[in-house]
């Protein structure tokens, strides 16, 4: 079995960013305590994101001071000094001075900046592409179970594949080459519109 990489045990699987203020719930699995009841906000029961499990009563949840100082010492040990040497990633939507991105999609194989990211936020289609650290981007087309590259994309799941899944436990669903699957979501990209962006000068950008 793949060993999964040291950050992404750090992740929240809804912000898919490093956890704030980190909660276990009665299942085991670990969130943001802002994005778990943001997330149980939305649903008429409660249940986890990633196993599904349901429970009876919404949990009382206390932040997890052992898990939160773990990450901190993490940020502080690790992340904080390789933010010193890393370069930004330009986007890959912005024309003339790019802006500095902020996620990359796998699916869309594509890097974007906080205003053209809005889509992959607003979208409910798109909310389901996996949305990666710009700086790991080109290494993060391998699959992590059978470190083959990801060139298909599952209809079905709404994730990235390489050849062995497509195998196994996705063989029988509906399965296209990621470069179609890519050309359709630019495509919708461009019939979303972005918000308008309110500089202190007063002009709309």
């Amino acid at each position: 079995m793949a060993s999964v990489p040291l950050e992404n045990q750090f992740r929240c699987c809804i912000c898919l960013d490093t956890y704030t203020d980190p909660v276990s719930i009665p299942c085991g699995h670990n969130f943001c305590l802002d994005c778990i009841e943001g997330y149980w906000d939305t649903k008429d029961k409660s249940e986890c994101p990633l196993c599904k499990e349901t429970f009876k009563e919404r949990p009382e949840l206390r932040i997890n001071r052992a898990f939160s100082d773990m990450i901190e010492f993490f940020k502080r040990s690790v992340l904080l000094p390789y933010s010193l040497y890393r370069e930004d990633v330009p986007c890959d939507v912005c024309h003339g001075n790019k802006a500095p991105s902020v996620k990359s999609c796998l699916v869309c194989q594509a890097s974007y900046c906080e205003i053209h990211l809005v889509p992959h936020q607003r979208d409910p289609a798109l909310q389901r592409h996996c949305l990666t650290d710009p700086a790991i981007f080109n290494t993060s087309h391998l699959c992590r179970k059978h470190n083959k590259p990801l060139t298909m994309f599952c209809k079905q799941d709404h994730t990235t594949v390489c050849s062995k899944c497509t195998e196994g436990d996705h063989k029988h669903h509906k399965i296209v080459p990621m470069e179609k699957e890519s050309r359709r979501v630019k495509v919708r990209e461009k019939l979303l519109p972005l918000p308008c962006v309110f500089w202190e000068g007063g002009g709309v950008s």
